[in-house]
């Protein structure tokens, strides 16, 4: 956590406990979730890293939400007209619907969050290019007029709206600390690496949900997640170890899993010449070298599925493409065609602490690297928002020589051309290589509403990447809930692994 960030969450923390309110909440039978992802900051814009979003979806809250099914439903705009052929999205704002501050939502605050989201967000910037201009129509009409037609910006849940009139009252700092959204819950106290707790919103304009105050517990450690759960200490946890599962299910504990964000893959720099991994078949020899069924099948005890790229149902799919299989010998055959018979060193940068599997992934890839090739791995572990913001430093740095293991948005998303424009179109700042025909073929079908004309573009961008090994899949996320007996709680599908609170329930 930047220091900035982490001098605003402790204020925060420090003057809920001046009110006295941990202390009243603390005594209250509270929903108890077991995470391992704390938000970095409270203000939507600031985000770096997407695992705010296992709590922040609670707080606040976009133009669109999704359905268990990954269908798009209404959320702040009630409805929507797209005209001029996709270069006019005209928004109409649901009525009544008030910020945690009591301040009532209007079109001038969409206009404002795209200014500070343009000021502030990092992950913004794909979706910014598109967009020429905003326009408050009247309180509850906003016009986006975009540069051409993008056809994602629904999907992606582009933007969470904030309040201006709450920021023009109370200061960047008030708002900062004690930030406030529309969502169905409410922030009530924050202490910086141990918990969040929320309470339900009571003018909120949607459902009223079940559980009405819940704590998020910040764990790392997945071991002390599935303790607290046999202990009782939480009712639910997220990211159970692969190794748990079964025993935990013998238990007599409940699970619910959910094929989710993010693609276990490594990846490459590729705009640096002069690394060996530029090669395509140092990358084949690299892809043949790991044997990832036996990863899944043995070290994940089966639970994470492999796909190529998009998985069955999504836009895009093809049945055609196929995994790499593990040949050791076709392995060493093009390594040493590519003039490294004898193997080399790289720098392999591992992402940990967040999901489930994938620090076992990397020790076992570095051992079939190791074995199969003699590629030495100068293994670094970082955090998510580490990795991330490795990738962007390097992808503006043409001689920088990055391969990391992590995981990467491909599979499982609202939409596939969110993940092709974050992982593999060029002209985003994280993009690690340049493929004019990728960036084409992206451009086309970005332009394009129409899902069955979008799907072929979508496929021919997944079979050059495939090809070409921009990204080596390994295996996609399966993240595994596990609850007690009294509590059911279904994830939606394609959606990051969120825990969202209304979509849970406890029997009494």
């Amino acid at each position: 956590m930047k220091l900035g960030a982490f001098v605003i969450v402790a204020a925060f923390a420090v003057a809920a406990l001046a009110t006295g309110t941990s202390q009243v909440v603390a005594q209250e039978k509270m929903f108890s979730v077991a995470t391992n992802a704390e938000p970095e900051v409270f203000d939507p814009a600031h985000f770096s890293s997407p695992q705010s979003f296992t709590t922040l979806w609670n707080v606040f809250e976009g133009f669109t939400w999704q359905n268990l099914k990954g269908d798009q439903i209404p959320a702040l705009a009630e409805s929507w007209d797209i005209n001029d052929g996709g270069k006019v999205l005209v928004l109409h704002l649901r009525p009544g619907v008030t910020f945690h501050s009591g301040d009532k939502l209007t079109a001038e605050d969409v206009v404002w969050t795209y200014s500070r989201y343009l000021k502030y967000a990092r992950f913004f910037v794909g979706t910014a290019r598109y967009i020429d201009h905003l326009e408050a129509v009247d309180d509850h009409t906003v016009k986006f007029f975009f540069k051409q037609p993008y056809a994602a910006f629904l999907a992606i849940h582009p933007m969470l709206v904030t309040s201006k009139a709450y920021f023009d009252r109370v200061g960047e700092a008030e708002f900062m600390k004690h930030p406030v959204g529309t969502g169905p819950y409410k922030i009530v106290n924050y202490v910086p690496g141990q918990y969040l707790d929320l309470e339900a919103y009571d003018k909120y304009w949607g459902p009223k949900p079940a559980v009405k105050k819940a704590r998020f517990t910040f764990v790392q450690d997945p071991n002390t997640r599935v303790a607290k759960l046999r202990a009782g200490e939480a009712d639910i946890i997220m990211s159970t170890p692969y190794n748990d599962v079964e025993a935990l299910e013998k238990a007599g504990f409940k699970t619910a899993k959910l094929v989710s964000q993010p693609t276990t893959s490594i990846q490459f720099h590729l705009k640096n010449p002069n690394v060996p991994w530029h090669d395509i078949r140092v990358r084949q020899a690299i892809a043949y070298a790991i044997d990832t069924q036996a990863i899944v099948k043995g070290l994940l005890h089966g639970i994470p599925v492999h796909y190529p790229r998009l998985l069955p149902g999504e836009t895009g799919y093809d049945p055609n493409l196929k995994n790499y299989e593990y040949n050791p010998a076709k392995a060493k055959q093009l390594l040493t065609e590519a003039g490294y018979p004898n193997g080399f060193t790289m720098p392999f940068y591992v992402q940990t602490g967040i999901f489930a599997g994938m620090e076992q992934t990397a020790e076992a890839v570095t051992l079939y690297l190791k074995q199969n090739l003699n590629i030495t791995t100068q293994s670094q572990g970082l955090g998510l928002a580490e990795l991330i913001g490795k990738i962007f430093a390097s992808g503006r740095d043409p001689t920088a020589k990055f391969v990391a293991l992590g995981g990467y948005p491909i599979a499982s998303l609202p939409t596939p051309l969110w993940g092709i424009g974050l992982a593999f179109y060029g002209k985003n700042p994280a993009a690690l290589f340049d493929d004019p025909e990728i960036d084409e073929l992206y451009d086309k079908a970005e332009a394009t509403f129409d899902l069955k004309q979008q799907a072929p573009l979508i496929s021919k961008i997944m079979e050059r990447e495939q090809k070409d090994l921009y990204i080596i899949t390994l295996w996609d996320y399966v993240g595994v809930y596990a609850m007690k007996k009294n509590v059911s709680y279904t994830p939606g599908e394609r959606n990051l692994e969120i825990f969202y609170l209304p979509w849970a329930n406890e029997n009494k």
